[in-house]
Parts: C-alpha cells; structure tokens; sequence
C-alpha cells in the first residue's frame, strides 16, 4: 500500500488504524511518501514501532472512523 502524508506531528507521520490493520493482515508493507522521502514500514514494524495513538476521529466525508496512529519518520536511505 502506498500512502502521501503532507505533514509530521511532532516528528511523526500519522496512519489510519484501518489501513495498518488492513497491512498486517495481508503480510504487506505500506510506503510512505512524504516531503520528496520515502520511508517503508513492514508489517512487523506497523504492529510494534507505534509511538502515539489518536482519540477516535469522526470522518469528514463520511467513511470509517479512526484512530490514527504515529510512527517516527525515519526515511530509506536514498540509493545513489
């Protein structure tokens, strides 16, 4: 799954709660692109490296409602 995120919280970017659980279940990574950087986060890492979790957030167009939860942002190295 490949995610934009257009901003960081307190150094960390934000992820759905459905769509993480939606990424371990398949066993798949998600990319995150963010700022012109990539950062890949396994399954294993999607379930054990959460650093904060939102209160319950009430969708603005009318979807699931979620929590979203923080992970450090730590880009890939950029292969030259």
């Amino acid at each position: 799954m490949r995610v934009n995120v257009t901003k960081t919280y307190k150094g960390c970017i934000e992820l759905r709660d459905y769509d993480v659980k939606k990424c371990i279940e398949k066993k798949e990574p998600i990319e995150v692109f963010y700022d012109g950087d990539k950062m890949t986060l396994t399954p294993l890492q999607l379930s054990d490296d959460v650093v904060m979790k939102s209160k319950l957030m009430k969708s603005k167009v009318g979807g699931k409602d979620y929590h979203l939860l923080g992970y450090e942002w730590n880009p890939d190295p950029v292969e030259l």
